[in-house]
């Protein structure tokens, strides 16, 4: 997969997960979980964000990445697995705390996938992005712990 298309499956990937962070939250039924929840779902909009910003950074120096590319298929796996997952929460009554497992398993599946892109990309700038991405899923790893 070439690079444009791999950063917007990222920016999807990341807006899913808000989403159903956003979700989970609106199901806790306990103030202080939500707003953590919540704030969270805001971390990984701003990671959408970053990432659009990658790839603008990208279109307007594509010579910087001649030949690169990158696997999607855990990437696409991935969202497609969130996706399931938001569907099955609007449809039934799943547990709060088999939600948040849901969510830590999301977050360490991405941060391999962050960690990938990271030790793929040579270029310093998208190489940073994705090495910060990767931080933002292990301080979430923690939260995610520290809830359950």
């Amino acid at each position: 997969m070439d690079i444009p298309k791999f950063l917007d499956l990222a920016v999807d990937l990341e807006t899913q997960i808000s989403m159903l962070y956003n979700t989970i939250a609106e199901r806790s039924g306990d103030p202080p979980i939500a707003t953590r929840l919540k704030t969270l779902a805001n971390e990984e909009l701003n990671h959408a964000n970053v990432l659009r910003r990658g790839k603008r950074y990208y279109e307007e120096l594509p010579d910087l990445f001649t030949g690169f590319t990158m696997d999607e298929n855990e990437a696409g796996a991935g969202l497609e697995e969130a996706k399931r997952f938001h569907a099955s929460l609007s449809h039934s009554k799943i547990p709060f705390i088999d939600g948040l497992k849901k969510m830590l398993e999301f977050e360490e599946k991405f941060e391999r996938i962050h960690m990938g892109a990271s030790v793929k990309i040579t270029e310093p700038s998208l190489k940073q992005l994705f090495a910060t991405l990767m931080k933002g899923d292990q301080s979430h790893i923690l939260v995610l712990k520290g809830l359950i």
